[in-house]
């Protein structure tokens, strides 16, 4: 079997939230967060849910958190975040995404988390075509759950009006939201459907399991623009290696 040592292609390549708060690499976009509109949690209690929920799972072959999101508020995150960089962004209770995009520069780029499996109040995404006007983001992206259905991608793609998504955030298990391999297959399906659907009008980051050049190169060729890189983070020398390589630097 051929081994890959680098990509035809030279994709975007992002790290996601919340590794994004804490690792930059030459060559790679962090996205921070994610953050609410208030605040739901300090430093401390943060590192205390990563550390009595995080857990990898043997059996079902990755990565489960049960988070929920602990942030210290939309402020604070916007003091945190340089220009170059993401904002994860989420809505927890009604209005807060027109109140989310009041307070973020028309000019910050940002990602809407609509599908962290750890946050039990529902969203409204009847509010998110806000963020589209005089939009000037070089990035506004949705970020989906494994799970959404062809009824809601067409409702973001053609009522909201994304043009670039996410695909996908980590998927709903018993104990929380499961990250790694096991999302490839969830990501190749909606690449497929999606530009089956859609055409190649719309700008795709895959993440799920990108951990290895062959990885990334399935996600290339089955549509994706970009790649996101999470758990892999959990080792920093190998996702800065996986970065220089994906780039091609």
């Amino acid at each position: 079997m051929k081994v890959l040592t680098k990509l035809e292609t030279s994709p975007k390549v992002f790290i996601a939230a919340p590794f994004g708060n804490y690792l930059s690499f030459p060559n790679a976009i962090s996205v921070t967060g994610t953050w609410t509109l208030k605040h739901r949690a300090g430093v401390m209690k943060r590192l205390w849910r990563i550390a009595s929920t995080l857990r990898y799972d043997f059996k079902l072959k990755g990565w489960v958190n049960n988070l929920g999101l602990p942030n210290e508020g939309i402020e604070v995150g916007l003091e945190k975040t340089l220009p170059d960089q993401v904002l994860s962004i989420a809505g927890i209770e009604r209005n807060d995404w027109i109140q989310l995009e009041s307070v973020i520069p028309e000019n910050q780029s940002i990602e809407l988390n609509l599908s962290c499996p750890n946050v039990s109040e529902r969203t409204v995404w009847n509010d998110l075509p806000v963020f589209f006007l005089g939009d000037k983001r070089e990035w506004c992206i949705a970020k989906v759950s494994p799970l959404i259905t062809p009824e809601q991608l067409q409702f973001l793609i053609e009522e909201v009006g994304f043009t670039q998504l996410h695909l996908c955030n980590t998927l709903p298990v018993l104990r929380g939201g499961l990250s790694g391999e096991v999302l490839r297959s969830y990501v190749l399906n909606h690449l497929e459907f999606i530009r089956n659907e859609w055409g190649d009008g719309l700008e795709l980051i895959a993440g799920g399991g990108v951990n290895s050049l062959g990885a990334a190169s399935d996600y290339l060729a089955a549509g994706a623009n970009h790649l996101s890189l999470g758990s892999v983070c959990f080792n920093p020398w190998k996702t800065r290696t996986l970065v220089r390589k994906l780039t091609n630097d």
